[in-house]
């Protein structure tokens, strides 16, 4: 099993710096969602009709621009077709996997608030030392919170996306269990754990290892070189995360013919 999860992996990679043109498609797209995130959130605007109009066009775009690099992702392992195709066929399956994604969304806002509900229940009172039981009971609900909400819903979605691109909008629905099931299969959750471990650990490295320097530009230059690079590592590892899943998808798929 290791063995065909390294495999997926080095393929994906081979096949993403092989294709520059689909990998800096990519990049764009993914530039271009994060500078509509930045409008969104961290631009100060009055409320008035035209900026309502503008949040809704950044909004759009921003789904937009987040789901084609979805596709993308999944697409880049192809052999044989290039940039031009995969974005084309990006352009037309991220509305599809939009729509894939929809009971997803529903059931992560169920999970918050579920958990939230939780945690008004049983945990709003302070942890005293003399409450151990209710504090390892409080960490072992945020563990699986997190484990639903960052490690299990990103897999069902890939997976559901795959079978979307894959086989169609309606085959994705019809086989919608069987893609939930193949989230839970080792080779998934390694392939997930093992390439968001290495660069999620890079990029928390570069964001938050704190440097001094005497001269504020300098620190500044560095600051923002950090950032750039901690983003780039994000960007390559979730599209290696997408391509190899795609991969190995591809590999059982030729097995079982």
């Amino acid at each position: 099993m290791i063995k065909d999860v390294i495999e997926a992996i080095a393929a994906a990679a081979r096949r993403l710096f092989a294709n520059w043109g689909a990998l800096l498609i990519s990049l764009a797209l993914y530039a271009a969602l994060v500078a509509a995130i930045y409008l969104f959130f961290f631009t100060v605007r009055e409320a008035t009709k035209l900026q309502v109009v503008l949040n809704l066009v950044i909004t759009l775009a921003a789904i937009t621009f987040f789901f084609a690099l979805q596709a993308m992702g999944l697409s880049y392992v192809r052999i044989g077709v290039g940039a031009g195709y995969l974005l084309k066929r990006a352009l037309k399956d991220c509305w599809k996997i939009l729509i894939v994604t929809l009971p997803l969304v529903l059931l992560a806002w169920l999970i918050v608030y579920a958990f939230g509900k939780i945690d008004q229940t049983f945990f709003t009172q302070s942890l005293t030392a003399g409450s151990k039981a209710r504090a390892w009971l409080a960490i072992g609900v945020s563990a699986v919170r997190i484990f639903l909400l960052y490690c299990l819903l990103p897999l069902m979605a890939i997976h559901l996306w795959i079978a979307t691109v894959r086989e169609g909008l309606a085959a994705a629905f019809k086989g919608f269990g069987r893609s939930i099931a193949r989230a839970f299969a080792p080779r998934s959750l390694l392939i997930y754990v093992l390439v968001c471990a290495v660069f999620g650990a890079i990029s928390y490295f570069l964001l938050f290892k704190k440097a001094t320097f005497k001269d504020e530009w300098t620190e500044l230059w560095v600051v923002g070189v950090k950032t750039t690079l901690a983003l780039l590592m994000i960007f390559l590892g979730w599209l290696l995360t997408l391509g190899s899943m795609a991969e190995m998808t591809a590999r059982r798929a030729m097995e079982e013919l």
